[in-house]
């Protein structure tokens, strides 16, 4: 029987839940605000809190990444199609390619920028 060992930089803790989100990155009236949560050789995360009715308008990643609702509901336009993202939705998004997001209500994603 194999054993694995690992040790506290084997990983890293992002957020035990929601709360976390919410303390580290408040929501800002009228506005999105993006707070980067973690920066590795392989991947890095950035949490956008979005105040209701705000646009994060179109705009490219260098990157691929993938985008995941946290709290609330999105809509997620790429490639003249828009998709509406609630808890749990996610999308994937090949790098260069114009994306736009928008917040109807209060919602937070996160933003995984992969290595390429």
């Amino acid at each position: 029987m194999s054993q694995n060992t690992s040790d506290a930089s084997d990983s890293v803790l992002i957020a035990r839940t929601i709360q976390d989100y919410a303390e580290r990155n408040p929501i800002k009236p009228g506005k999105y605000a993006a707070k980067r949560i973690f920066a590795g050789e392989k991947a890095q995360i950035t949490e956008i809190a979005f105040d209701a009715g705000v646009e994060l308008p179109d705009h490219m990643a260098r990157t691929p990444i993938i985008v995941q609702v946290i709290s609330g509901e999105v809509d997620f336009t790429v490639g003249g199609a828009t998709s509406t993202l609630g808890i749990g939705g996610s999308i994937f998004v090949e790098a260069n390619v114009l994306h736009a997001v928008y917040a109807a209500q209060q919602a937070r994603i996160t933003v995984t920028f992969l290595s390429s």
